[in-house]
């Protein structure tokens, strides 16, 4: 996964670079590193509440 990963990194900074020629380069790299951080969060939280769920399921 983490090779698919660095991919998908390498192919969405270059259309951000293609997008974005007339801005800011460190203030939209910034962006996107804030961005791809709040989104593993976020996923990392789901996937917590997800593995509560499923063990109340068994449970209960």
């Amino acid at each position: 996964m983490g090779a698919y990963k660095s991919i998908c990194y390498k192919v969405e900074d270059a259309f951000v670079k293609l997008l974005t020629k007339k801005h800011n380069s460190e203030e939209v790299t910034q962006k996107v590193i804030a961005y791809r951080n709040e989104k593993e969060s976020g996923k990392a939280l789901r996937n917590k509440v997800d593995t509560l769920k499923r063990g109340k399921e068994r449970i209960g």
